[in-house]
């Protein structure tokens, strides 16, 4: 997954007085203590091509001791019970414990348009290794392939109050991609389809792929004449194993595909009664 990592760092949720840093690296992980006059949730760095994803990423310690807050799972950061305020936490090196990374999206302006997602557990290089987490931002970030829009008739031609039938391929797609480094296998499954006529009417929802004729199960006329544009938006689910092994964690949260339009002519058809035909 692309993205820009921005230079802004917080001790704390809040950091602001000196200009006192220091620094010290574990593993693949520099961390920056210190007191500076920051602005923590404001970030700032170069402005992104159009093509990447940019994020602001801070590590935020959980407020309470085993993780009240959400932020963290119980009992993970504390080592006794404490009244509130921030946990805190000593590895068996005598440093701090690192805090849980959290990142959220900006937007090129770098204004934040999405929320804090965690993304690993911080903690000490005696603990286990951390589980790659898999977000929604990184789900809808993969290049799926849109759903094929299959309709009948297929010759672009159909005629006013009489059914369009619509129908489209269920069959999940496995992508590999990478997400901090580590190789994930994703399996996205559709889960539900928006048709979309352009005529006007509401679009069709429905968790049913369709079949064509004769065994059609997602229909729906026309309403006049005129020349519009079928597509179709799927809804996707995701899965995802670590290093193609292990047991499918579910991802939270959904992505969207729509397909390239299909034009389709509407005629009107009158009928007349006659003598003699």
């Amino acid at each position: 997954m692309a993205a820009a990592v921005l230079a802004t760092l917080c001790p704390a949720p809040s950091a602001e007085s000196t200009h006192d840093f220091t620094a010290d690296s574990r593993g693949t992980t520099i961390t920056v203590r210190g007191d500076a006059a920051t602005k923590c949730d404001t970030p700032s760095g170069p402005t992104p091509a159009s093509s990447t994803t940019l994020y602001y990423y801070r590590r935020i310690a959980p407020e309470y001791c085993g993780g009240d807050d959400g932020l963290v799972a119980p009992g993970q950061w504390c080592v006794a019970e404490t009244a509130g305020g921030v946990a805190n936490r000593t590895c068996a090196d005598g440093t701090p414990a690192l805090a849980p990374m959290f990142r959220r999206e900006v937007d090129a302006s770098h204004v934040p348009i999405g929320p804090w997602v965690q993304i690993d557990n911080g903690g000490c290089p005696e603990d286990p290794p951390a589980e790659v987490i898999v977000t929604a931002t990184d789900f809808a970030a993969l290049p799926l392939q849109p759903s094929p829009a299959h309709v009948q008739p297929g010759d672009g031609r159909a005629i006013a109050g009489m059914d369009l039938i619509m129908y489209t391929d269920p069959t999940p797609q496995v992508l590999d991609t990478t997400v901090l480094g580590v190789p994930v296998t994703i399996t996205a499954t559709p889960t539900a389809y928006t048709w979309d006529q352009g005529d006007g009417q509401p679009p069709l929802v429905t968790t049913d792929p369709g079949k064509p004729y004769p065994h059609q199960t997602v229909a729906r006329p026309f309403i006049r004449h005129g020349d519009y544009a079928v597509t179709l938006t799927t809804t996707w689910t995701g899965t995802y194993r670590i290093n193609g092994t292990g047991p499918e964690h579910p991802i939270a949260g959904t992505a969207t595909t729509t397909s390239d339009p299909f034009q389709i002519n509407v005629v009107e058809i009158h009928t007349h009664l006659v003598t003699n035909p």
